[in-house]
């Protein structure tokens, strides 16, 4: 059965032209037809992703020919108003939930979104924070998960203090691991990724031999090491640090070149992780819930876009931006 959604107004921020080219925020209307399997939803924040640093500005992994006009976003949450015909019987959803959108276009206060792909915000759990985990914080809980990272295992990450890797402290921790934080020279750095359970924080810039002073920290090298950075360095330290049987994690496209002689040498593994699943995302919010991962947020207004973009992209960010939609 099909329904229309009625005419819904509200701002959006979208992307024309071709790449590099700024958002503008219009006024959208919606009034889409909603399926038996859709759900409308009036979105309150989306949180920024380095991804729609890529639907702006182009590069791996955007397509060649920018998708345009693209409402932007992709870590939206807000209020179901309206329900398909099927949707409470196949998913539980009600009217006045509060739901995550893991899914593309969220940077508008309204959309019409399938049903499969939305998620349920537990209760308690502030939109604000629950925003970044949708992407986030999902695709580093997966990435954990497919390094089969442990109790009692050392993990190294490597970009530790950025909006991927403070979230990755914290997942990494609930897990039971020990954790080695990488990253740059400012001292808040390490005093931030402290106060997230890091054991041991090593600043790149002041240590002569990164690999050596991990391993010396590891008690002989960590099992894991998640790369949350683009410089093609970072995997080849990784390898030098990592014990034998170590398992290497990337999450962010970067050319490598290095010789395999050292990961046969000690038979290690090399995997990426692009994003979570919906079980994964749904084990995110729940932690988050339960009080053991806390993201740390900044928000900023929807017209903002491109200045968190900006920011983004010159690494001035500490957490994680959410824009607040309405």
């Amino acid at each position: 059965m099909v329904q229309r959604a009625g005419n819904h107004t509200g701002r959006a921020a979208v992307l024309r032209g071709p790449y590099n080219g700024d958002y503008v925020i219009e006024t959208k209307i919606t009034s889409k037809e909603i399926s038996s399997l859709d759900v409308l939803v009036h979105l309150q924040v989306s949180g920024v992703c380095s991804g729609d640093l890529h639907s702006r500005n182009g590069g791996f992994p955007a397509p060649e020919i920018p998708l345009r006009p693209l409402v932007g976003g992709h870590e939206g949450v807000g209020t179901i108003l309206q329900l398909g015909s099927d949707v409470e019987r196949v998913t539980g959803l009600k009217v006045g939930n509060i739901v995550g959108l893991g899914w593309r276009n969220s940077t508008c206060e309204y959309i019409v979104a399938p049903a499969l792909h939305v998620v349920l915000i537990p209760e308690g759990l502030d939109p604000v924070a629950a925003a970044p985990l949708l992407c986030g914080g999902a695709t580093v809980l997966a990435a954990l998960r497919s390094g089969c990272v442990s109790i009692g295992e050392w993990i190294a990450i490597s970009g530790a203090a950025g909006g991927l890797g403070h979230l990755a402290i914290q997942y990494a921790k609930a897990m039971g691991a020990h954790v080695v934080a990488i990253d740059g020279p400012q001292s808040e750095k390490e005093a931030f990724c402290a106060s997230l359970g890091a054991d041991v924080y090593i600043d790149f810039s002041q240590v002569q031999d990164v690999p050596a002073a991990v391993m010396r920290a590891s008690n002989g090298g960590v099992h894991a090491a998640l790369i949350l950075n683009s410089h093609g360095s970072s995997y080849v330290q990784a390898f030098r640090y990592c014990r034998p049987l170590g398992r290497v994690i990337g999450l962010v496209a970067t050319n490598l070149d290095f010789h395999l002689g050292l990961m046969f040498a000690k038979s290690l593994s090399l995997q990426t992780q692009t994003n979570g699943r919906r079980l994964d995302i749904s084990d995110a919010l729940a932690l988050a819930a339960e009080g053991k991962v806390k993201p740390y947020t900044e928000i900023l207004k929807l017209e903002d876009v491109n200045t968190a973009l900006d920011r983004i992209q010159a690494g001035d960010v500490k957490g994680r931006l959410v824009l607040s939609i309405s």
